[in-house]
């Protein structure tokens, strides 16, 4: 009796792990096409109807099978920004794809709180909104907090208080000459930052940051001789 019930409990908990394995292994898949669309729409800047259709229907069985997984969460809602930048001249539909988007990363956050990147896209999403309240200064405090030396990090947080600066008050300014001397610092982001504060008239600004912190390779760029 003892042995069959044994040999019946071994057998169950086989199943149910093979069960999880497919059922997660089905969800990897659809990430793995969804990543796939997310990659070429960032390099390329472009994106069809066709190809956000079926990265959604990708999206939805992903979530469907495996639908508390934080990364999961944080590719939908970037579907969601990514249908919004499809449909600028659309304010509606704008509106509603980042209010879905950001849905999707309060969940995420909730789910893993020590992830940056989660918090500055939600930051972002609320700058879009002209939304500079609490939850926006929270945003930002803990993508600084949990990625205080992650270069995407020090430059979406630097971008956006070069183009907000005004709309910010009650950002310290001291921490956000930190971040941008740090995504100065950064090998894979300071370039894009000196370009971005340059398109927006803010290059001089930067470039000082940069001398004042002796930092040997803003002084060696054309745009702050």
């Amino acid at each position: 009796m003892k042995v069959a019930l044994a040999r019946f409990i071994l057998i169950s908990f086989a199943l149910i792990v093979g069960f999880l394995a497919v059922k997660y292994g089905l969800a990897n898949l659809s990430y793995l096409k969804v990543n796939t669309y997310l990659e070429r729409w960032q390099k390329e800047n472009v994106l069809t109807q066709d190809e956000l259709d079926d990265a959604f229907k990708s999206s939805d069985m992903m979530l469907k099978l495996h639908g508390h997984h934080p990364h999961y969460l944080n590719m939908t809602a970037k579907l969601y920004e990514w249908k919004a930048f499809k449909f600028e001249d659309d304010d509606a539909i704008v509106r509603d794809s980042l209010e879905k988007a950001l849905v999707l990363y309060k969940k995420s956050s909730e789910l893993r709180s020590h992830w940056p990147l989660t918090w500055i896209y939600m930051a972002n999403i609320k700058s879009r909104f002209g939304e500079y309240d609490d939850d926006f200064y929270q945003y930002l405090a803990n993508a600084i907090n949990y990625g205080p030396y992650m270069d995407m990090i020090n430059l979406q947080v630097a971008q956006l208080f070069l183009l907000h600066a005004d709309e910010m008050p009650d950002f310290p300014n001291e921490v956000a000459f930190e971040q941008i001397n740090r995504a100065l610092s950064g090998v894979n982001v300071r370039a894009q930052l000196l370009d971005f504060a340059d398109f927006i008239g803010q290059v001089e600004f930067v470039c000082t940051i940069g001398h004042v912190n002796n930092n040997e390779w803003v002084a060696e760029q054309s745009l702050c001789q």
